[in-house]
């Protein structure tokens, strides 16, 4: 099944999903070029209440991550975080550090009531640097995190 085919079979909620995760990836990578990531931790929107399962927009991030060559935990992350956010649900995104072979490694992930969504299977052995809270957003011009 070629990837065309498999994102036509998906429902039409799905497919909505996928490309709703692709653009706010694709804006996110673009932003980092520009602006600090801390910035970039306000939703795009109103909060919805729950409008889409937590568990879908982290399928829906990581599938888009994985057909996005060159994307990075972090720029992952804050895509998960905004799209969460903005769905109406609180999560953390947190920024580790690990000794590695080459001096000090990074990685980013997102947590949503003790369960990682986004980027947990490589943040074990990370000692948390930051986290920021996202919060659901009740006005568009309202930050989505506050800094923990």
């Amino acid at each position: 099944m070629t990837p065309l085919t498999t994102f036509l079979a998906l429902p039409g909620g799905d497919r909505r999903l996928l490309l709703d995760a692709l653009l706010t990836l694709v804006g996110v990578r673009l932003a980092l070029r520009v602006v600090r990531a801390d910035r970039l931790r306000r939703p795009l929107g109103r909060a919805r209440p729950h409008a889409r399962p937590a568990e879908r927009i982290a399928w829906a991030v990581q599938a888009a991550s994985r057909r996005l060559p060159g994307t990075t935990c972090l720029a992952a992350a804050l895509a998960a975080q905004r799209l969460l956010a903005r769905e109406g649900h609180d999560c953390q995104l947190t920024i580790g550090v690990a000794r590695s072979q080459r001096g000090l490694a990074a990685h980013a992930w997102v947590v949503r009531n003790g369960v990682t969504l986004v980027g947990g299977e490589a943040s074990a052995g990370y000692k948390p640097l930051v986290a920021w809270s996202g919060e659901p957003s009740a006005r568009p011009d309202s930050a989505a995190c506050d800094r923990s």
